[in-house]
């Protein structure tokens, strides 16, 4: 059923697409949302720069989220590039010990999100290293928010791991500062044995980026990124029930939704054109 505000979001989204020259404009997907690319999947060949925008821009996707070994562009001129190719960057990842130095950049290159990607591994295992972690980062939030852009974290699978009756995910939901936004990968939050749909529920306040990849039937669990964690495969060639996950992406209201292979078996342009075709083609 096509409601008001769905006619409304539509037309909406018609209408920016219309300000493009017509070589630019990205197909319309059956559910009318929207999907970029982590550029972290393109990371072997990320330069140069322009000829994966190219890339990812004639496959369908509408955005990107950029990390760090794209930072070596002016953020002024990066930004310019982007949107050459029809294409916008609403957030970015920074490396943890550095993200408060990059507040500037980020505001220049006009991201909406800085987003903290991964804690040091020596605060992994310890409930009080995730609590030095939330303190560390809500005072970059402060920064952050003062140049008007919003602080985010993206989990992997180790922050997930039973430590002392509690984890380190729960210990950063608590303690982070309410205006820190949530990246929820689904993939590592499944590889942990999570069950995402309730995750995206009980997270719904916070949660405003998601990462999307799919994972290979018949895999363990566990709790510690590497080649034991690595059940990678495109977007709906897995096990992962995309129809709840949109369907509780789309009643909470998230927009930001990046396809991220760490690894792919299929050459990686190959692999953003399978995860395309099946995002592309979802309906509810």
């Amino acid at each position: 059923m096509l409601t008001r505000r769905r006619f409304a979001a539509l037309s909406a989204a018609a209408a920016a697409s219309l300000a493009l020259p017509r070589s630019l404009r990205a197909a319309p997907t059956r559910s009318g949302m929207e999907f970029g690319v982590q550029l972290y999947t393109l990371r072997k060949q990320i330069h140069p720069l322009a000829k994966n925008l190219q890339l990812v821009h004639d496959i369908g996707y509408t955005k990107v989220e950029l990390f760090p070994a794209v930072y070596n562009h002016p953020p002024q001129q990066l930004k310019s590039l982007i949107e050459s190719f029809g294409l916008t960057a609403p957030s970015g990842h920074f490396e943890y010990e550095t993200i408060g130095d990059q507040i500037d950049y980020a505001r220049e290159a006009g991201l909406e999100y800085m987003v903290c990607p991964v804690i040091p591994r020596a605060q992994w295992n310890t409930l009080d290293g995730y609590k030095k972690a939330a303190e560390y980062l809500n005072k970059v939030n402060v920064k952050v928010q003062a140049a008007g852009m919003k602080l985010g974290y993206h989990a992997h699978n180790y922050e997930y791991r039973p430590i002392q009756g509690s984890t380190g995910f729960a210990v950063l939901m608590k303690d982070f500062d309410p205006s820190i936004r949530f990246e929820l990968d689904v993939y590592w939050a499944t590889q942990a044995g999570q069950n995402v749909v309730q995750l995206m529920r009980q997270t719904r306040q916070r949660l405003a980026l998601m990462h999307l990849k799919d994972r290979k039937p018949g895999a363990p669990i566990s709790f510690v990124p590497g080649p034991q964690a690595a059940h990678f495969t495109e977007v709906g060639s897995g096990t992962l029930d995309w129809k709840a996950i949109f369907g509780e992406a789309r009643r909470i209201g998230v927009k930001q939704m990046f396809v991220e292979q760490d690894q792919t078996d299929l050459p990686v342009d190959e692999s953003l054109r399978v995860s395309w075709k099946f995002l592309s083609n979802f309906t509810f």
